[in-house]
C-alpha cells in the first residue's frame, strides 16, 4: 500500500514538473528570437493607451448621439407642468334679476397640474432629412476615426524607425571610436621611432576625440527617439529593447493602380463624400420651410378649483395644427442659400482631396524609387570606402601616406556609413508612408476598431 502511494506521489510531482516547464517555454523566448518590443506591439499598446485614439473615439461617440437628437423630433413629445397661481381678488358678479349674485367670479388661489403632448406630422421630410444628416454625418465621423488611427500608428512608426535609426548610428560610432583608437595607437608607435611628428599624433587624438562626441550624440538621438516613441505609444517609458521589422520591399504596381487602390481604401475620401451626401441632403432640409407644418397638439389640465372648469376638477382639449410661414424676412431663402453654398464647398473639397491623394501616391512613390537608387549607389559607397581606408591603413602602416590621408579616409567611411543607414530606414519609412497614402495601412488593425466600435 506504501509503495502504491508512492507511485502515486513521484507520477504526480512529474506531472507538475512537466506542466511547469511546459508554461515556461509558452512564456520564454524562442530560440534565435531577440526579446524586446516589435512595431506590432507598439501599435497594439497606441490604441490602448494613447490620449489621441481615446480623443478621436468620443468624437465618435458624439456623432453617435446626434442621430439620437435628431430622430427624437419622430415621437411624441410629453411635458408635465406644475403651476400654483394668485391673482388680484375680483369679483365679476352682478345683482340678477331676482335679487341674487351671479356665480361668474373668478379664483384668486388655485393650483393647475398640466400633461402637454406635442406631436410632429409632417413637413415635407424635413425632420427625416435631419436625420438622414445626422446618419451621414455619424459615417464620416467613422470614417475620420479610421484615419486618425492611421495617422496616428504611422507617428508610432515614425518614432520607432527614427529609434532604429539611432540605435544603428551608436553602433556606426562605436566602430568609429574603435577606428580611431587604433589609428591613434600606430600614430603614437610610430611617433616613437621617428617616424610621424607629434603633429600627426594629436591630430589622431582629435579624432579619437570627434568619435566620443560622435557617440554621445548617437546615445543622445536614440534615448530621444525612444522618449518620443512612448510618448507616441502613451506610455510613460519604454521597458526594454526594441526589435528591428522584418524587411520591407516594393513591388511593382504602377501608379494608376495605386492611385485607385487609394480612393478605394483612403477612410478621408469616403469621409469627404458622406459629407458631401449630408450636404445635398440639407438642401432638401432647408427646402422644406416653404411648405406648411402640420402637428397635433393636446392638453390634459387639472386643479383643486373646480369653479375655474364649471364645477369640474378637470379639462382636455386637442388641436390639429396646420401652420404656413407667409413671410420670414427671406429667412428661408437665406438658408437654402447657404445650405447649397456648403453643397458647393463640399464637392470642391472632395475633388481637391481627389487631387491630393493622386499627390501624395506619386510622391510616395517616386521617394521610393529614388530612395532605392541611393542606396544601391551609398551600399558601393560603403564598400569603395571601406576599401579604400583598409588600404590606407595598411599603407600607413608603412609610412607611404601621411595621417591627414588616413583621417580622411576614416571620415569618408564614417559618413558613408551614416548615410546609408540614414538612407536604408528612410526607405523603409517610405514603403509605411505608401501603405498610408493608399490607406491599407494596418487595415488589420482598423477592422478590429470596428469590431470594437460595434461590439
Amino acid at each position: 500500500m506504501k509503495k502504491t502511494s508512492l507511485i502515486f506521489t513521484v507520477a504526480a510531482l512529474m506531472l507538475m514538473l512537466t506542466c511547469g516547464m511546459a508554461k515556461a517555454g509558452q512564456t520564454a523566448t524562442a530560440p534565435g528570437q531577440t526579446p524586446g518590443l516589435t512595431l506590432e506591439q507598439a501599435f497594439q499598446t497606441a490604441l490602448e493607451e494613447n490620449e489621441q485614439v481615446g480623443i478621436s473615439q468620443q468624437d465618435l461617440v458624439n456623432a453617435r448621439t446626434d442621430i439620437t437628437s435628431a430622430t427624437s423630433n419622430l415621437y411624441p413629445q410629453l411635458s408635465l407642468r406644475g403651476a400654483h397661481n394668485r391673482q388680484k381678488d375680483s369679483d365679476l358678479g352682478r345683482s340678477s334679476a331676482g335679487g341674487g349674485i351671479s356665480s361668474l367670479s373668478s379664483p384668486d388661489n388655485y393650483n393647475t397640474l398640466t400633461l402637454q403632448l406635442d406631436q410632429h406630422i409632417y413637413q415635407w421630410g424635413k425632420v427625416w432629412s435631419a436625420r438622414k444628416i445626422a446618419q451621414h454625418y455619424y459615417e464620416g465621423s467613422r470614417f475620420r476615426h479610421l484615419r486618425r488611427v492611421q495617422e496616428i500608428l504611422y507617428q508610432v512608426s515614425v518614432q520607432y524607425y527614427e529609434a532604429l535609426l539611432g540605435r544603428r548610428a551608436i553602433e556606426i560610432a562605436e566602430n568609429a571610436l574603435k577606428r580611431a583608437v587604433q589609428q591613434l595607437d600606430r600614430a603614437e608607435a610610430q611617433f616613437r621611432v621617428g617616424i610621424l611628428t607629434q603633429t600627426d599624433v594629436l591630430r589622431a587624438e582629435v579624432q579619437v576625440a570627434q568619435s566620443r562626441e560622435q557617440l554621445e550624440r548617437a546615445k543622445n538621438q536614440y534615448d530621444i527617439a525612444l522618449e518620443r516613441l512612448a510618448l507616441e505609444m502613451g506610455i510613460d517609458s519604454i521597458a526594454g529593447p526594441i526589435r528591428e521589422p522584418s524587411e520591407r520591399s516594393f513591388g511593382s504596381a504602377p501608379i494608376s493602380e495605386l492611385f485607385s487602390r487609394a480612393l478605394a481604401n483612403r477612410p478621408d475620401f469616403d469621409q469627404a463624400a458622406r459629407e458631401l451626401e449630408a450636404a445635398d441632403q440639407r438642401v432638401d432640409y432647408e427646402k422644406a420651410d416653404y411648405f406648411p407644418n402640420l402637428s397635433l397638439n393636446a392638453q390634459y389640465i387639472r386643479t383643486d378649483e373646480e369653479s375655474l372648469f364649471y364645477g369640474e376638477h378637470d379639462d382636455w382639449n386637442a388641436s390639429l395644427v396646420l401652420s404656413y410661414p407667409l413671410f420670414t424676412g427671406w429667412q428661408t431663402t437665406a438658408e437654402v442659400d447657404r445650405a447649397r453654398s456648403e453643397k458647393s464647398q463640399a464637392q470642391y473639397s472632395l475633388s481637391r482631396l481627389r487631387k491630393e491623394i493622386r499627390n501624395q501616391v506619386r510622391s510616395v512613390y517616386l521617394d521610393i524609387r529614388t530612395q532605392q537608387k541611393v542606396i544601391d549607389q551609398l551600399k558601393q559607397q560603403v564598400r569603395s570606402a571601406t576599401r579604400n581606408y583598409e588600404q590606407v591603413s595598411a599603407q600607413f602602416e608603412e609610412g607611404l601616406v601621411t595621417a591627414v590621408d588616413q583621417v580622411d579616409a576614416f571620415t569618408a567611411l564614417n559618413e558613408a556609413e551614416n548615410r546609408l543607414a540614414q538612407a536604408y530606414y528612410t526607405y523603409q519609412l517610405d514603403l509605411i508612408r505608401l501603405d498610408l497614402a493608399t490607406g491599407t495601412f494596418q487595415s488589420d488593425l482598423l477592422e478590429k476598431e470596428i469590431l470594437n466600435e460595434n461590439g
